[in-house]
């Protein structure tokens, strides 16, 4: 359903104050060609302008502009255009006939001299307030938009894989049992990684340093599950990851997609390979599909493709061959940021 820029509505206060002020203005000007009247006079023709242009400005911009300027019936628009100034122009000429030549007859072509004078003052007034109707919907539009992206944002963040919970609950439960001392460590990275989730679930973007330490908890876990069958090798070539921003648990996703769509052992371990530049950040690894299929609804990759698209006017990149999967993710807000020598780390 289109929506106008213009709905029919009655005059706001602020509008009626922006008139006021006008008139107000514009007062010295409009009697100061009737200086040997008498004041009363003076006051009664000024009502009378500011009430036919008024008028004139009232049905041209609540009522003609939202009626059929954006339903294209344009020839309705400025026919009625016409009667209204006519209308109104024979009234203030009617007003001054009564007021200063009522002894003569009434000359009809006045009118169009009333009618040219009035068009531009009208058209002023109007201008300024069909101006100012434009502006209050655009803030409108624009609140709307930001309410429905933050709304957005929210439901995107709170997509969180129940199953990760579970496996590493299992995980820490047979620890438990077999080695309290190691279940102490696993439970002390296990709340650091839900105290990352906690701690960043309102924030669209969080530091690199913030989400590799994120990231480093994450790993600890699945090695912990896995062994050594799943490698990180990781290599940044940034200067300052303090500087650089993510959005907060997008590398992990990468990493937890690679490690729950491909098959790896302790004796021919998967090595993940995340590089990061001040430009993006690349994961690849080896195509390697598990013997059972993995059920998967793409829901995680998705869901950091929706959240990029709303925050960044840079896409996600996904290049997927038969032997290889990669994932780009553009950094933000990482202009100026000057390479340096590649240090690499193994997890």
């Amino acid at each position: 359903m289109k929506t106008n820029l213009f709905t029919v509505r009655k005059p706001s206060r602020s509008d009626w104050m922006l008139m006021a002020t006008l008139w107000a203005m514009a007062f010295p000007f409009m009697v100061m060609g009737n200086l040997n009247q008498p004041w009363w006079l003076i006051g009664l023709g000024w009502l009378v302008n500011v009430a036919v242009h008024t008028g004139i400005v009232l049905v041209i911009v609540y009522w003609l502009f939202p009626t059929f300027l954006f339903t294209r019936r344009y020839w309705l628009l400025f026919s009625f255009m016409l009667v209204a100034l006519l209308g109104f122009a024979t009234l203030d000429q009617l007003y001054i006939w009564l007021a200063y030549h009522h002894e003569g007859a009434f000359q009809w072509r006045s009118i169009l001299y009333s009618l040219v004078s009035i068009a531009p003052q009208a058209g002023v007034l109007a201008a300024v307030l069909a101006g100012k109707q434009f502006f209050e919907t655009q803030e409108r539009l624009v609140r709307t938009e930001k309410e429905r992206v933050e709304a957005e944002l929210r439901h995107l963040k709170a997509q969180i894989d129940p199953h990760f919970l579970f496996n590493n609950l299992n995980v820490l439960a047979s620890l438990i049992e077999r080695n309290p001392q190691q279940a102490s460590a696993y439970l002390y990275r296990f709340s650091a990684l839900y105290r990352f989730l906690i701690r960043h679930k309102d924030e669209d973007v969080v530091a690199l340093a913030d989400e590799l330490t994120f990231l480093d908890d994450y790993m600890y876990l699945i090695r912990q599950r896995f062994g050594r069958a799943y490698e990180l090798l990781t290599t940044v070539r940034v200067p300052d990851t303090l500087a650089v921003l993510v959005l907060p648990g997008s590398i992990q996703t990468l990493v937890e997609n690679a490690v729950k769509h491909n098959q790896a052992s302790e004796t021919d371990p998967l090595l993940i390979e995340l590089t990061i530049t001040s430009d993006a950040i690349v994961v690849r690894n080896e195509r390697r599909a598990k013997l059972t299929p993995v059920e998967s609804t793409g829901t995680g990759l998705k869901n950091l493709e929706s959240r990029y698209k709303l925050l960044s006017d840079q896409a996600v990149s996904v290049q997927t061959t038969a032997t290889e999967f990669r994932v780009s993710l553009p950094t933000l807000h990482s202009a100026n940021m000057a390479p340096t020598q590649p240090l690499a780390t193994r997890l």
